[in-house]
């Protein structure tokens, strides 16, 4: 025996350290446990009685009204305690007051009992008769009664019992309301992972047609922590019923998976016997001849169930010990990261300010990782990938860089138009890449009178050979010319330079309108992940929604009044690249015509040849061009190159002024209309309308504040 100390200890410590983190009744954590479950009339009073040597008082008003808890120790003394432990999350007076409830348990006077029983009652404001017309009590109770038991022959055993399911209210100690809050107690208790689900089941019945196997079923779809206890074997009289039981305990019908174990009640008319006499009453009705088939199995009998229970609980505990430290360590950081979110109370104006001081404070910091890309700062980027805002923007100004250059003129400038050597931006066309547009404009109508709703789609520019560009030229030309001699007006340059972009408001306004969107969703986004308390984010929400509309204005302003300067203004530029491009088409234009006068001609050393164009075709050439070609050529080469150093001028500004400046980084921008500098100049009024708590708010801290205090309870068990 003494060899085996060692052990025992151990586990006794182990089995202790677990009865007390259920004493701290921690709602978000799941200990294991043995929870027996059944009918009202199962026989599963019977059954705890002899499990734990504990006789419950037989006043009806008394029945489990509530999840009892029995917990058996082996100490030096006898001796025995009646507790209650609050149910989560009740209020801290009324945890006060159930925590200050403990009575010893006197043996064996059963009044006195009774009395104990009948106090624990109305502590929990249960009500126990039909006279009984408070209304603030109620038939059924979330706390917890707990019943020690310590003695010298004890076996460390702890059990749960909970309220019998019934289905047929008894009017008005039950209603059918009660009948639903039983039935969602005990599933409660039956959902636990960790929990041994014991099935009190009459040996008298048909067991398919029990409700209670099919909720552990539900509960416990392969059976692997669910046992079935088949009570009132000596009611079973007749072949048939008998047959079935010893088939379910022998394992040969479809069972759970720790299988049946059969016991027999004491009657309801023994009021005497003591523990001893009934196992020994029930050891010798085993040995029966009807029962002896099931000698060996060890499955018969009380002191056969609390063996197999023990060892259970045991095997669970030691299984399930290491995951319970890691759940009440991963508890414990949700809730302390809850409870910062929340923040402290905020009944002071100076609290208030410092809690908004703090998210405008967090929401500045990481939108300025969201700005320079510093994605691995901030665990958010990680969590919510649409929150890499300058990815986003980036990728579209270059989107809409590409299309202005590929698609924002009208006509090709000649039959065979291509890229005049440069590359387009390789952009990443997949899912991930693609901002909800619609979605986010639908989501927020306060965008719909500011941004364009229609989302535009450029057309490919019109082909030379359809609608050729020196003939709109000539027209314009001729509409518009005046006295000039060998040249052309300013006029004509303008009016074709004007039709030549008039694709660019409709890119521009839809590219801004676009980058918008996204920045609008990235506030509302980020204001959600940094601000959790959704009264306080809506309320702020409504507060910064005008000044982030008047931003949104602001930048739409400048993309319109850039493009006036740029379509209806008087073409210029001091850029040295437009003089090079003029030159550098003319001379593609005469080299392509000499290139069809040239012929081949012998050099000097008469043995190689060389292509050249004889003199006399040179001055053919300048003499006999049309006054009208040479000015359709003349446009033609200054508008095209006045057109792509605009282009490439127009793209910069707009990516650089209305996107960059009046969106992203500027003073105005709406990134930073929520920060600490908008707070310190709330008033008292504003701050209290957004960040003044409501009641909700207040009981939630509590909640987690007493979570918090469990669980670094729990954590101290755990690690002592």
């Amino acid at each position: 025996m003494d060899e085996h100390a060692p052990t025992g200890l151990a586990n006794q410590s182990l089995l202790n350290k677990i009865d007390k983190l259920r004493e701290l009744n921690v709602k978000s954590l799941e200990l294991p446990q043995l929870v027996v479950v059944g009918d009202q009339s199962s026989g599963k009073s019977s059954v705890l009685e002899s499990l734990t040597g504990f006789s419950f008082p037989q006043d009806p008003g008394l029945c489990t009204r509530y999840a009892t808890q029995i917990s058996c120790r082996r100490e030096p003394r006898q001796n025995g305690f009646v507790s209650i432990i609050p149910r989560a999350g009740a209020d801290a007076a009324t945890v006060d007051r159930l925590r200050s409830f403990k009575r010893p348990i006197p043996y064996p006077t059963n009044e006195i009992l009774t009395r104990i029983m009948t106090e624990a009652n109305q502590a929990m404001g249960i009500r126990m008769s039909k006279n009984d017309t408070d209304l603030s009590l109620q038939a059924f109770s979330e706390h917890i009664l707990k019943i020690e038991i310590n003695g010298p022959h004890q076996e460390h055993f702890t059990v749960i019992d909970v309220p019998g399911i019934f289905r047929v209210p008894s009017p008005p100690l039950t209603t059918d309301s009660d009948v639903f809050l039983v039935r969602n107690l005990v599933e409660s208790y039956m959902q636990n992972s960790r929990t041994i689900i014991l099935a009190v089941l009459p040996s008298t019945i048909d067991i398919s047609t029990q409700e209670v196997l099919k909720m552990a079923e539900n509960a416990d779809p392969d059976g692997i922590r669910t046992m079935g206890v088949l009570t009132k074997a000596d009611l079973a009289i007749e072949q048939a019923t008998q047959d079935v039981v010893k088939e379910l305990v022998l394992g040969k019908r479809n069972q759970v998976r720790l299988g049946y174990c059969v016991v027999r009640n004491r009657s309801a008319d023994d009021e005497k016997s003591t523990i001893s006499d009934r196992l020994a009453q029930e050891k010798a009705f085993f040995m029966e001849s009807a029962w002896k088939s099931l000698e060996g199995s060890g499955r018969c009998g009380i002191e056969s169930l609390k063996s197999r229970l023990s060892d259970l609980l045991l095997t669970i505990s030691k299984k399930e010990f290491p995951n319970v430290k890691s759940d009440v360590a991963k508890n414990l950081d949700q809730c302390r990261n809850e409870l910062e979110n929340i923040g402290p109370s905020r009944k002071e104006q100076n609290a208030q300010r410092m809690y908004l001081g703090r998210l405008g404070s967090k929401f500045q910091s990481i939108t300025q990782c969201a700005l320079n890309g510093y994605y691995n700062s901030e665990a958010i980027f990680v969590k919510d990938t649409s929150l890499k805002l300058i990815t986003g923007i980036t990728r579209m100004n270059e989107s809409f860089a590409n299309d202005v250059w590929k698609k924002g003129h009208k006509r090709h400038i000649s039959p065979s138009w291509n890229s005049e050597g440069e590359v387009a931006y390789d952009i990443a066309d997949s899912d991930e890449c693609k901002s909800p547009f619609k979605e986010i404009h639908d989501n927020h109508p306060e965008l719909h009178d500011i941004v364009e709703m229609e989302d535009y789609e450029c057309s490919e520019p019109k082909a030379f050979s359809n609608d050729p560009i020196t003939e709109h030229i000539e027209r314009v030309y001729q509409e518009n010319r005046g006295p000039e001699l060998g040249t052309f007006s300013g006029v004509i340059l303008a009016v074709t330079f004007k039709e030549q972009s008039q694709k660019w408001e409709p890119l521009v306004l839809a590219h801004v309108s676009k980058s918008i969107m996204l920045v609008h969703d990235y506030i509302y986004r980020l204001l959600a992940n940094v601000c959790p308390d959704k009264q306080v984010r809506d309320q702020l929400w409504g507060f910064l929604v005008d000044e982030l509309r008047a931003a949104y204005t602001r930048a739409m302003e400048q993309a319109r009044f850039l493009l006036r300067i740029e379509r209806n203004g008087t073409p210029s530029t001091f850029n040295h690249y437009f003089n090079s491009e003029v030159q550098k088409k003319r001379q593609d234009r005469m080299s392509a015509t000499l290139e069809k006068e040239a012929g081949t001609y012998y050099t000097v050393d008469r043995h190689t040849t060389t292509k050249a164009v004889p003199l006399t075709s040179i001055g053919n050439l300048v003499i006999n061009i049309e006054n009208m070609q040479q000015m359709r050529e003349d446009i033609l080469d200054v508008l095209s190159s006045y057109y792509k150093v605009s282009r490439k001028r127009f793209v910069d500004v707009i990516c650089r002024q209305v996107i960059g400046h009046f969106l992203l980084e500027g003073e105005e921008s709406p990134l930073r209309v929520f920060s600490p500098e908008l707070v310190m100049g709330l008033e008292a009024e504003q701050l209290e309308m957004i960040a003044g708590e409501d009641a909700e708010t207040k009981h939630r801290r509590a909640m987690l504040e007493a979570e918090i205090k469990n669980l670094e309870t729990a954590m101290k068990l755990l690690r002592g």
